[in-house]
């Protein structure tokens, strides 16, 4: 029986178990490492550690001792360095180097090798915190202070003046690993997330989607809604010569890829990219865009195959909402599984466990739930979201809807 480590613990990770015990045909024993006891994907493992993915030499340790066969994680960017470290310690298989992971994950190697090969990307220093503010670029504002080795986008903040500015970075540098930070030019334009599947070294298209976000948190970037068909026009060639520059300039080799970039009239900038699948369920949005089962595939490529995806497109029209809620402590979901069943909801997800207690909606690791609507029309998705919205709840320990309805 094969022994396999899961780095992180959340909705994403239960899809990646799941795929695994289907590929083994459940022969398979998997152990769970997350620094979290309040994590979903606890229950679906055999063996859990509440260890930080980020310790490494925890992680080695407890890998060493369980002579485990494989070490992976999926749809994040900070456990992907200790999955590489425990690898190269260990003589295990792995689809990425501890270097790769570090220009694929540290935005200060990423930027520096982006702009070294022209791949387009906004202006930008990295500074550590004995920075002095004098030798400031003449930046125009707005400005974006991101950490360059956080996760998701805790620490990242949008800026319209010098003092927001040094606000952001104390608390940019927080969130820094490393305490370094990036200030770039913020650019105008439309977000697009660009995955793609990197077939041997051929970069395929998957799914193009935009997203939509939090308008109170006009500095956070807090996406709410992913959704498909984007409301820009782009050349899919120049999205796809990009990504396969991307490909060709760090080197990728049969490896999904997510590249997050702004797209203005002919104007193209690339923000960040990773060699990972998007979190937030998107294997699932992924799935219903392309057809392409990209966990099933992301399994067939670590466990050493060399899998061929054929993208075509399943539906028109899509959205992935994300469920914030008002403070509180979550209970339980209400009426999800009935939209469900009336086919109103392609498929949900859950986020949190009961008792989980609620303060805010300022990152993606506040989202308590996540939900998708397809549809042939953009009118047939608008009304079933709207519907959605009106039925589905998430109830608190006292009985009160807590979602916030507002977002959508």
């Amino acid at each position: 029986m094969k022994k396999i480590m899961i780095l992180a613990g959340g909705n994403d990770q239960i899809a990646l178990i799941q795929e695994l015990r289907h590929y083994w045909k459940n022969s398979v024993e998997i152990i769970l490492i997350d620094q979290s006891t309040c994590v979903r994907a606890v229950e679906y493992a055999d063996r859990f550690f509440p260890i930080s993915t980020m310790d490494q030499k925890a992680v080695l340790n407890v890998a060493r001792s369980e002579g485990i066969d494989y070490i992976l994680t999926a749809c994040g960017d900070q456990p992907l360095s200790t999955m590489a470290y425990v690898s190269a310690c260990l003589g295990l298989p792995s689809y990425l180097t501890e270097d790769e992971v570090r220009d694929l994950t540290n935005k200060l190697y990423m930027k520096e090798k982006m702009v070294k090969n022209d791949i387009p990307t906004s202006k930008h220093i990295c500074i550590n915190e004995d920075w002095d503010k004098k030798t400031m670029p003449a930046f125009a504002y707005p400005l974006v202070v991101k950490p360059v080795d956080s996760n998701g986008s805790k620490g990242v903040k949008k800026v319209f003046n010098s003092n927001e500015l040094d606000a952001s970075l104390q608390e940019a540098f927080k969130y820094s690993i490393s305490k370094h930070v990036i200030i770039e030019e913020f650019k105008l334009g439309e977000e697009l997330s660009v995955d793609i599947y990197v077939e041997g070294t051929n970069a395929k298209l998957l799914s193009v989607t935009a997203s939509k976000k939090i308008k109170e948190n006009e500095k956070s970037f807090t996406i709410v809604q992913s959704y498909y068909p984007v409301p820009v026009k782009y050349d899919k060639n120049k999205v796809l010569e990009i990504a396969q520059q991307i490909v060709n300039v760090f080197k990728l080799k049969d490896t999904p890829l997510l590249v997050q970039m702004i797209v203005n009239e002919d104007e193209y900038s690339v923000l960040e990219f990773s060699a990972r699948m998007g979190g937030g369920s998107k294997y699932k949005l992924i799935d219903v865009l392309s057809g392409v089962n990209i966990m099933k595939t992301y399994v067939e490529m670590v466990m050493g195959g060399k899998p061929k995806v054929t993208p075509k497109r399943q539906f028109n029209n899509a959205i992935m909402s994300y469920v914030y809620c008002k403070p509180g402590v979550f209970s339980r979901l209400k009426n999800f599984d009935t939209l469900l069943n009336n086919k109103c909801i392609y498929d949900y997800f859950v986020y949190k466990i009961p008792d989980s207690v609620i303060e805010k909606s300022d990152t993606s690791s506040d989202r308590v739930a996540g939900f998708l609507v397809v549809g042939d029309s953009a009118e047939e998705v608008t009304e079933k979201l709207k519907y959605a919205n009106s039925q589905l709840q998430v109830l608190d320990n006292r009985g009160r809807d807590i979602m916030r309805h507002d977002l959508y």
